[in-house]
């Protein structure tokens, strides 16, 4: 990005939108600022103010804003101020910063309910806040006269903003910390207010975090507040913080209590959600800020304004191409089972067809469900009947859910048999069509801001797997602004190209064999034949073994089994149904069991654990899908029969306001949240190397499995390089192709800014989306058009820590922003790199 490069090479431009956010080089910015002097909406130099709260304070202080009685503990010397921010404040405002900040560093507690700063004191309750404006983790210390404990405030995770944690609660002793009178709002509520310049200001209620910790959210998901008028002398501090800390777009809070307003906290630019009033203000109130510098800059009286920022040969870059490969969005557990079959009452389901054969219809599957009871009553000689009565039960219990479907794979072999595959689940659940709309949305936004253009030429690929065209129906409505999704008749479905590819599977076998025989080697890992230094285990698997770390995780699962059962059995249906009112998804807690005994069942076979790389993808998907829809069934059904029995009696009325604030009960779920993370670590590892194990290996696989889409980007790229119109498209596919389409990048010898090593798991809607640059040169420039092709990525709807997560209705987690993943690339180099693997896989044919 342009952030990694030098200032003097960034664009140049007339008026500047910047601000500061974590990991914002801020530093850089002014520099930039400094050398071409556009005009900025804020202050940049003025932005170093807000980084350190005894400076907030400070400057309030200076300009008359009430705050609340504080006292600041100073353990790093006092605030660092910006030399030019320094000489800023003097020159315009005629006072020196940090001449009020504390260096006090000693702090005693008094007693219980006392502090001791100095000579100061200050009694509970009380807020500790970091002079660190960018560490949120603010306390709040209550007094024994209110029962004690401390309530600990952090950025927003879901629906929490705080949490409350009993007993006696010592100040913290390291760092640097502002403990300020905590004030006891009216109607518990905060007021934020959002300035534009010095004459607009807009105000905003909502729930404050200290009552209870819970975020009360609209049916958009977003934060509930509403719309407050500000009162006479609420504007005068609005227009003061705007013009003391130069921000013209600016936010801060205001605490409300007995008919008086104090500012709490500065936090510079922040916008309104979901106001048009306050968006039609704001533009009215910018678009006349920016005409008036225009007509004020110097070179006005010389140049026709409407000239005035067209780009220069060097900025003249314009994204022409966008071409993005999307996994699908969220999705039910997918589950199977199969058995090989000889009854020619099953073998007729292929209708003479020698290639792989999928029964999908409710007709379709009812004739399957024929033939299996056929074959179970007059069973082939050579079939397992158990087989057969456990497969026929089965399809006759899914038949009717979404997404059951019987594949039908003809045998090389003289008898006739024929492969039976039934799987279930693995549709798109209504969070991940909130994902699919969400990220479709912003996709649209952005490039109706970077170039228009790329609206009018829109085409869309698709797996024909149910749930990627779902995905493929959520994303495009929203992104084509298309709410009848007419659109979906100019998909075009390319099973080819975007489903699993059978020439693969061969040398995939091969990785999970090597796999297979990694886990089941129970030696020390050194003499593991199996092992390889490309595999990159994960520390504590490299560190335990591996056919140790599969021991560990069946004794936990067989633990956890063995609370659900006890469970089941003491519990009546109306003490079950309490533990989760309300499923989504088709579940319930009969199914929800059903599937956690079949993973027991798949660890085990003639009372040893074995390895299958499947199953560490159905153990991974199951909690991981329990932790986001199930999450109440989840965090109670695998107590011990005492605890989960206790808590359903136990009597809300009798409560303590203490025991409103429990911890949460997947912290003490400890098996749960120890095979969570060994089953990820599991997952990671075996789906990073059974698409190839060595790189060559990976380059096999990948060319086999991918080679298609790669020959469809090639075209698209070479496309949108020699016609005059731009274009965007996108490859809506499964999990197997987003793995293999990076493998093939990071062997294509493109230069990458992030090694194979660092690349996690590519979660639902994980994108890789190649951006062409167009450059064009004046029209009497003897100049050819330049082309430059970037590769940005996803890793989609991902977080490592979702036990900890707090999720509201949607059960939808954040897809993650894109991050660029090469700099600026030649579009004919990247072209010739990825020509070079299609020209690989014709050899390989040859």
């Amino acid at each position: 990005t342009i952030l990694d490069e030098d200032v003097e090479v960034w664009p140049v431009c007339d008026f500047l939108i910047s601000f500061f956010s974590q990991g914002f080089p801020l530093e850089k910015a002014l520099q930039y600022v400094q050398l071409r002097k556009p005009f900025s909406v804020n202050s940049l130099v003025r932005q170093f103010l807000l980084l350190d709260r005894r400076v907030v304070l400070e400057m309030l202080h200076h300009v008359g804003v009430p705050t609340p009685f504080h006292v600041v503990v100073s353990r790093d010397g006092g605030a660092k101020i910006h030399p030019l921010l320094q000489s800023v404040v003097e020159q315009r405002m005629g006072f020196r910063l940090g001449a009020e900040s504390s260096t006090v560093s000693e702090v005693e507690e008094l007693d219980p309910d006392t502090l001791r700063v100095g000579t100061r004191t200050i009694r509970k309750p009380f807020v500790e806040k970091p002079c660190d404006a960018e560490d949120h983790n603010i306390y709040i210390y209550y007094s024994q006269a209110q029962g004690g404990g401390v309530r600990r405030l952090f950025r927003k995770i879901g629906n929490k903003s705080s949490e409350f944690v009993p007993g006696p609660a010592h100040v913290r002793t390291e760092g640097s910390y502002i403990y300020e009178e905590f004030i006891s709002v009216d109607n518990a509520v905060d007021v934020k207010v959002y300035t534009v310049g010095n004459s607009y200001a807009h105000a905003e209620t909502r729930k404050s975090p200290v009552v209870d910790g819970h975020v009360r959210r609209n049916s958009e998901g977003k934060e509930m507040q509403f719309v407050t008028a500000l009162t006479a002398e609420e504007r005068e501090y609005a227009r003061a913080v705007s013009k003391a800390f130069g921000q013209r777009v600016c936010g801060f809070d205001i605490l409300r209590t007995h008919g008086k307003s104090m500012v709490m906290d500065v936090n510079g630019w922040s916008f309104v959600k979901g106001n048009d009033a306050y968006y039609d203000h704001t533009a009215r109130i910018l678009d006349a800020r920016f005409q008036e510098a225009l007509r004020r800059r110097w070179f006005a009286r010389f140049v026709d304004p409407d000239t005035v920022g067209r780009a220069t040969y060097e900025s003249r870059w314009v994204l022409k191409g966008v071409f993005s490969v999307c996994r699908h969005a969220d999705r039910t557990p997918k589950q199977k089972t199969k058995c090989v079959l000889q009854s020619s009452d099953v073998v007729a389901l292929l209708d003479g067809s020698a290639s792989e054969v999928t029964l999908r219809s409710p007709a379709e599957l009812s004739r399957a469900l024929d033939a299996l009871d056929a074959a179970q009553q007059s069973p082939h000689a050579d079939d397992p009947l158990a087989r057969i009565v456990h497969v026929r039960d089965v399809l006759a219990r899914k038949i009717a859910m979404p997404g059951t479907k019987v594949q039908l794979k003809p045998q090389r072999s003289p008898c006739g048999s024929v492969q039976l595959i039934l799987k279930w689940g693995g549709e798109c659940t209504h969070a991940g069509i909130v994902q699919s709309q969400d990220l479709g949305e912003n996709m649209r936004k952005d490039l109706l801001l970077i170039n228009r253009s790329l609206l009018d030429d829109v085409r869309m690929y698709s797996s024909a797997e149910r749930r990627v065209l779902s995905t493929v129906a959520a994303y495009g409505a929203s992104f084509l602004d298309d709410s009848s999704a007419s659109f979906m008749d100019r998909v075009s479905v390319r099973a080819d190209m975007l489903d699993d590819s059978t020439d693969a599977k061969d040398e995939m076998e091969v990785a999970k064999q090597q796999l297979r025989g990694f886990f089941d080697f129970s030696g020390p890992l050194a003499d593991n034949p199996y092992s390889s230094p490309a595999m990159q285990l994960p520390p504590e698997l490299a560190e335990q073994g591996p056919h140790e770390f599969l021991h560990e995780m069946y004794d936990i699962i067989a633990r956890l089994i063995a609370r659900m059962e006890r469970n089941f059995a003491r519990l009546s249906p109306a003490q079950l149904a309490q533990l989760q009112p309300d499923w989504c998804c088709n579940e319930n807690a009969d199914l929800f069991r059903e599937r956690w005994k079949k993973i027991l069942s798949s660890f085990k076979s003639d009372d040893s654990v074995v390895y299958d790389p499947a199953k560490a993808g159905e153990l991974y998907d199951s909690l991981k899908y329990d932790a986001l829809h199930n999450r109440c069934f989840l965090e109670r059904i695998f107590m011990s029969s005492e605890d989960l029995e206790r808590e359903l009696l136990s009597d809300p009325d009798q409560q303590t306001s203490e025991s409103e604030y429990p911890p949460d009960p997947l912290f003490s779920q400890q098996d749960v949240r120890t095979l969570y993370y060994k089953a990820k670590q599991l997952f990671d590892f075996v789906t990073r190397n059974e698409y190839g194990i060595e790189p060559e290996q990976r380059r096999k696989i990948g060319i086999q499995a991918s080679v298609p889409l790669l020959r469809q980007l090639i075209q698209d790229l070479q496309a949108v390089r020699n016609e005059s119109q731009a274009r965007t498209c996108f490859y809506f596919t499964k999990k197997s192709h987003i793995y293999t389409l990076l493998n093939l990048v990071f062997l294509s010898n493109m230069p990458t800014m992030a090694s194979y090593d660092k690349v996690g798991e590519l979660d639902y809607l994980t994108h890789i989306i190649f951006e062409v640059y167009e450059r064009k040169p004046d029209a009497d420039a003897d100049v050819q058009r330049e082309y430059s092709v970037r590769i940005g990525f996803s890793p989609g709807a991902n977080c490592f820590h979702v036990l900890d997560t707090n999720i509201d209705d949607t059960h939808a987690l954040k897809v993650l922003p894109r991050k660029n993943f090469t700099h600026h690339i030649p579009l004919e180099s990247a072209i010739s790199m990825l020509q070079r693997l299609v020209e690989d896989d014709c050899v390989t044919e040859k």
